[in-house]
């Protein structure tokens, strides 16, 4: 991280970030380039005051280091046409070239590569592009750097599975790195660490939170507090329109914010919370557990984005934005269509059936009719292990009846009363898993449409959701 120019002039990220620590803590200081093998002896005897080295345990006794500044990352490099497997575990026989260190010398011996020390890095890379070495490992930001900066097209790397590295300061001087320590935990803090070397380990695999997380989240609160602040709005407009139900619509309107504040905060909980876990994580944590982590940091993000897109969805049609395309239509043709769309998500065993007249042709709003019918099916489905899911349609009296019955669990009780006005009554959240919106919007549709909703739970169990919609007959076959 540190280079020299042709009149031996260092510069880099450890310079600066060296020059800017040693002004702080008013420390006179030279830089005295040379290469790693001289640097790391210099040090150790003392020939030097202060350098920066990679942790290792078997110094630890020898000479003093600072808390980490950061931490480097394996990376193994090799020829892209090389079809072999370049995990730890399926290197047996292959030529790895490695500058010197101990760790790496022991994990390459223990799975039988045939080890090639190396001096210089830029050298082994050309050699390596040449077929000289089969694989070549070194740190991550090492690879990133020298691959575009030699123009070797014919190299890749990727992360290995290997403990990542702590790169600190060492000095003989324990007074001094005592100092250091209290300096870097203030620049820790006030964010000059990330601001010097954040090119160097931004990686989400990396102990320390990357700032676009940080912003991520800040822009993801911020988001939310839009979305409230619309919505509020919009039932404000609905309100003064409709100031006979104010009483019933202030009531909605305070159950609405807190389910929906519950409904959000539990994913957005997750996701902090885990974020807080990652930050805190001392090194020791293993690959699984953090990328277990990471999932449940994804899933938390995917559910808040779905409950989301529901809200906005609802808030469509509740902001009257819903226009109705009524076309012609065949009736029997339309349901046997959901029936085949629904029948390969069923469970094994499961029978879709379709009981309704044949050969009407109605004017109505397919688009509508299929959202309705098909969250229907699709809920019926979800719950149905064994049996029979029937589509029931009929006309009477220019009504259409639709109606979706199953033999599954049935809906439970606490549930019942207000499965289509999720948003109205806190009763329904006090479930376990919260349920979402579709119901919501089914109804919301259908009375739109000038039609009505229901639930029956019935007595041999399963449930039967239905509604109905005014239509007009065209004709009858």
């Amino acid at each position: 991280m540190e280079y020299v120019d042709s009149e031996g002039t260092p510069s880099g990220y450890d310079v600066e970030f060296t020059t800017e620590l040693m002004h702080r803590l008013n420390i006179p200081f030279t830089f005295s380039p040379n290469t790693w093998e001289n640097i790391s002896g210099d040090i150790l005897t003392g020939r030097v005051d202060l350098g920066m080295m990679v942790y290792s345990p078997y110094r630890k006794d020898s000479t003093n280091y600072s808390r980490a500044v950061f931490r480097l990352y394996y990376q193994i490099v090799y020829r892209q046409d090389d079809t072999s497997s370049f995990d730890v575990r399926n290197l047996v026989n292959k030529r790895v070239a490695y500058m010197s260190s101990r760790p790496i010398r022991d994990t390459l011996t223990r799975v039988g590569a045939d080890l090639c020390e190396i001096k210089e890095l830029s050298t082994a890379m050309k050699g390596l592009s040449e077929g000289q070495y089969d694989a070549l490992i070194c740190f991550r930001y090492q690879a990133k750097y020298l691959i575009p900066k030699l123009g070797i097209k014919n190299l890749e790397s990727e992360d290995m599975t290997l403990t990542p590295r702590e790169y600190c300061y060492v000095s003989n001087d324990k007074e001094l790195i005592d100092a250091i320590n209290v300096e870097l935990q203030k620049m820790e803090e006030e964010g000059r660490i990330d601001a010097v070397y954040g090119d160097v380990y931004t990686s989400f695999d990396g102990i320390r939170i990357p700032a676009w997380i940080k912003y991520l989240l800040v822009a993801l609160v911020f988001l939310i507090l839009l979305v409230f602040i619309v919505l509020q709005q919009r039932y404000q407009r609905r309100l003064r329109r409709e100031m006979q139900r104010a009483q019933l619509g202030e009531r909605m309107k305070t159950a609405f914010l807190g389910n929906v504040s519950h409904a959000l905060r539990t994913p957005l909980n997750a996701i902090i919370g885990f974020s807080e876990v990652l930050k805190a994580n001392d090194g020791s944590m293993l690959p699984e557990e953090r990328q277990h982590i990471y999932e449940l940091i994804n899933n938390g993000g995917q559910q808040l984005l779905y409950f989301i897109n529901e809200i906005l969805e609802l808030s469509n049609i509740e902001g009257h934005e819903l226009q109705l395309k009524r076309s012609e239509v065949t009736l029997d043709k339309v349901m046997q269509g959901f029936a085949d769309e629904i029948r390969p998500k069923v469970a094994e065993g499961v029978t879709v059936r379709v009981e309704g007249q044949a050969n009407h042709h109605v004017f109505v709003d397919e688009q509508m009719m299929r959202f309705v019918t098909m969250h229907f099916l699709e809920n019926a489905a979800r719950h149905t292990e064994k049996g029979t899911i029937t589509l029931i349609y009929r006309l009477q009296n220019n009504q259409m009846y639709i109606a979706v019955k199953d033999t599954g669990h049935g809906v439970p009780e606490e549930l019942r009363m207000n499965i289509f006005n999720l948003l109205s009554d806190k009763a329904t959240y006090t479930q376990s898993a919260i349920p979402g919106l579709g119901l919501t919007i089914c109804k919301t549709i259908v009375e739109r449409c000038g039609g009505q909703i229901g639930l029956e739970q019935l007595a041999e169990g399963g449930s039967l959701f239905w509604h109905t919609v005014p239509v007009k007959v065209i004709k009858t076959n």
